[in-house]
């Protein structure tokens, strides 16, 4: 029998509706919601990254939402600590924690337990070495390959720049897909992760609905704000939704096309989300075409009064 606390986790690509159906969840459940979005930590980045309003809350506790501000860098290593903390205090109320969210390296670091340490800091020292020996034309090309929406953002000839984006980015891809020490295949929670999904014709419908609802809420003041009047940290800044409007705001962009450029980087989000989760998580999948909500409350319903998952 297996001692591990309970951790329900729902997942999935963004704009496919798991904030309306996380509340429905937590409430039939009496469930606490721990936000698994990297951005919905920043105070002042509300409607970009989608963070469900006080009003449609429910009355269910929800975390990690509005903690620091967007000069203020957060890593998977501090997100791990934070919700590691908070996963105690919901088990010692004695209620479940529910996370919600669709930033998949995060998620995995924290589910499968992996033990930050100064490894990390040597293994940026070897890639910042590594990439330094190599010419900047090469540099650009390889984070054109890894991360093209970031690529097309820094100058090819920005060496500086192109090298520390292409180390933050490896050093998180290989957090993210740790099997040595310090990290291992065994989850360290109870975990069931219900995974939702559907064609990929109607989340890319979905999302292009919600970027044009978010322009119509009020995304470019928000954008405004956030690089006028918050000094945000590179984590901030990269963030899709706000960091397309920079050459909107420079003069040498349509609003037009910032729209349109939302909307493909979040839809290359989506996949990559899809990709992630399918193949570093054991997740259930759920079609939200088909309308297998029921579905997902029996098996969640299952899952908390089983004594241990097989």
């Amino acid at each position: 029998m297996s001692d591990k606390k309970k951790l329900l986790i729902l997942a999935g690509p963004t704009a496919i509706g798991k904030t309306a159906l996380s509340i429905e969840i937590a409430k039939r459940f009496n469930l606490e919601i721990i936000s698994g979005d990297s951005m919905q930590v920043y105070r002042g980045m509300d409607i970009g990254t989608g963070k469900i309003p006080e009003d449609k809350k429910a009355g269910v506790n929800h975390h990690m939402i509005d903690i620091m501000n967007p000069s203020i860098s957060f890593s998977v290593q501090e997100f791990q600590k934070y919700v590691v903390e908070i996963i105690d205090e919901i088990h010692e109320d004695g209620r479940i924690p529910f996370i919600v969210g669709g930033t998949g390296h995060y998620i995995r670091a924290l589910v499968y337990g992996y033990e930050f340490d100064e490894e990390d800091d040597g293994e940026k020292q070897d890639l910042t070495e590594k990439f330094e020996a190599m010419g900047t034309t090469v540099l650009h090309d390889r984070l054109s390959e890894l991360a093209p929406e970031l690529a097309e953002e820094i100058h090819p000839n920005n060496r500086k720049r192109v090298i520390r984006t292409l180390v933050k980015y490896e050093l998180s891809d290989r957090i993210s897909s740790r099997t040595g020490p310090g990290y291992t295949d065994e989850l360290k929670y109870d975990t069931f992760i219900v995974g939702l999904t559907r064609e990929r014709k109607n989340i890319y419908a979905n999302i292009n609905d919600r970027v044009e609802q978010m322009i119509a809420e009020g995304l470019e003041e928000e954008a405004r704000e956030l690089f006028d009047h918050r000094s945000p940290s590179r984590t901030a800044a990269q963030a899709i939704g706000y960091k397309e409007f920079v050459p909107y705001f420079e003069g040498i962009e349509t609003l037009e096309n910032v729209k349109n450029r939302i909307k493909q980087n979040t839809r290359q989000f989506a996949k990559r989300q899809l990709t992630f989760f399918r193949n570093q998580l054991p997740v259930a999948w759920y079609d939200m075409d088909k309308g297998q909500t029921d579905i997902i409350s029996e098996d969640i319903y299952q899952f908390l009064q089983t004594k241990e998952r097989r």
